[in-house]
């Protein structure tokens, strides 16, 4: 049996590194008693894929992942069985069983939502005149690649790109980028390019909201 469910990674666990998430969940399906498959070989591991990787720091409502389990069961099951065994920080929001016949969740993601959360009190003017700036021409940044740093234009991975305010007046840009196996937006990296091009200093918290499937599912099927 196939399931995938999407979970959420909360502030008390925004340091929790990918790796770890993968550990993590590895020993919460083995103390809930779930019956996992495993794979073959001299050392065995749950048969476990992340739609995508989540940058340590950043929280998130909109993660995905994709089990195999050895019988049947309930996607209501797993999910309460899961959450009872996940540490403080993580909880399984849904569930779903899904064809052995459909493609990994990372083929078939298209597009991330992200708040970026600013602290204190940056020029707001300058950083709206900054983004309009930034959106109309290329966004040139130096970026890490297997074959060293190199520049690289992020502007066609910027889907949109706005500010708006919380309810206790803070200062928030609504960022929707590109995620896909070919390449993804970094909101990190346009963040600090964005406060570089206003000539501000300030923190921020990075939220991914949403994940959209091709065709612009919510959900994969």
């Amino acid at each position: 049996m196939r399931i995938i469910a999407r979970f959420s990674k909360k502030e008390e666990a925004r340091f929790v590194s990918h790796l770890d998430v993968q550990r993590l969940f590895g020993r919460a399906f083995r103390r809930a008693g779930l019956p996992v498959a495993y794979s073959q070989g001299f050392n065995p591991h749950p048969v476990l894929a992340f739609a995508t990787a989540l940058s340590t720091g950043t929280t998130s409502d909109a993660e995905w992942l994709d089990v195999r389990l050895e019988r049947d069961m309930l996607p209501e099951e797993f999910t309460a069985s899961l959450n009872f065994a996940l540490p403080p920080g993580f909880r399984v929001l849904e569930a779903l069983a899904v064809e052995e016949k459909l493609p990994s969740l990372t083929a078939l993601l298209a597009r991330a939502d992200y708040a970026l959360a600013f602290a204190g009190e940056p020029n707001e003017a300058k950083l709206r005149a900054a983004l309009e700036a930034l959106l109309s021409g290329p966004i040139v940044i130096d970026k890490r690649t297997k074959g060293g740093v190199k520049p690289t234009d992020i502007r066609p991975q910027v889907l949109c790109a706005g500010f708006s305010r919380t309810d206790g007046n803070a200062l928030v840009l609504e960022l929707s980028g590109v995620l896909n196996a070919s390449g993804s937006l970094n909101p990190d990296a346009f963040a600090k390019e964005l406060l570089e091009r206003a000539g501000e200093s300030a923190e921020y918290r990075i939220h991914r909201r949403a994940v959209a499937f091709q065709n612009g599912r919510r959900i994969p099927v």
